[in-house]
């Protein structure tokens, strides 16, 4: 497998999630068993404000009205610490 560089941000290393993913060669599309592991590690590392922001990202990639919008919008507000009405 190639390496990565260390340097990579983790939205650059989104996107090079998305491009081998999206591939139509085979081979390359495995890649991205690699490229997930990868990412996790680099998440572990993530403060949850920092999570937040990524949450952002993703969810501007589903519909306003979707579920999965929904989803991480809480998800958000919750790990940024914005939910002022939480369950105790």
């Amino acid at each position: 497998m190639e390496h990565l560089p260390a340097e990579l941000s983790v939205e650059e290393l989104l996107d090079y999630y998305r491009k081998v993913a999206g591939s139509h060669d085979l081979l390359e599309r495995l890649k991205v068993l690699w490229v997930a592991a990868q990412l996790r590690e680099r998440l572990e590392w993530c403060s949850d404000h920092e999570i937040g922001d990524l949450l952002s990202l993703v969810r501007d990639m589903f519909g306003l009205f979707s579920p999965e919008y929904a989803v991480c919008e809480f998800a958000r507000r919750r790990l940024q610490g914005q939910n002022s009405w939480r369950r105790k």
